[in-house]
């Protein structure tokens, strides 16, 4: 803990007793030599900030609180679009359900239908040619006259 408040202490002194070379402007009252940059004459100039003062620090709070609170707005209208979506989804499939119903129960109906079709078919066949079969056998024995 010592060796943080050493490093905040060297800091702040650094920054506060900071002198300025010769021939580099002064920075205005209030504020510091932050560093430098090079301007579009490609010259070396002083970078001066200023402390930001109670006023500052509250007005980044209330721009931090509004961009939370817009945030928060915005994801709380999200979920209720979402709630709201499955809310008319659910109802729309609810009205649906008699039209779904009926189209099920005729497919299955007429799958069945042709599935004993077909079946009747095959059965007449089999007692066509058993028919057949009778007709030949007592034909074969003198049954028939």
């Amino acid at each position: 803990m010592d060796l943080i408040n050493w490093s905040v202490n060297a800091s702040d002194t650094i920054f506060s007793t900071r002198s300025l070379g010769l021939g580099e402007p002064d920075c205005p009252a209030g504020t510091f030599a932050a560093g430098y940059t090079m301007d579009a004459w490609e010259k070396w100039r002083v970078v001066c900030l200023a402390a930001l003062s109670v006023e500052d620090i509250e007005d980044i709070y209330l721009f931090g609180t509004m961009i939370t609170g817009l945030l928060l707005i915005g994801l709380g209208i999200a979920l209720v679009y979402r709630e709201i979506r499955k809310t008319v989804t659910a109802v729309q499939n609810l009205t649906r359900l008699p039209v779904m119903i009926e189209q099920a129960v005729g497919r299955a109906v007429s799958t069945e239908t042709g599935t004993i079709n077909r079946n009747m078919d095959n059965i007449m066949k089999k007692l066509t040619a058993l028919q057949r079969q009778m007709d030949r056998f007592g034909d074969q024995n003198g049954l028939r006259e």
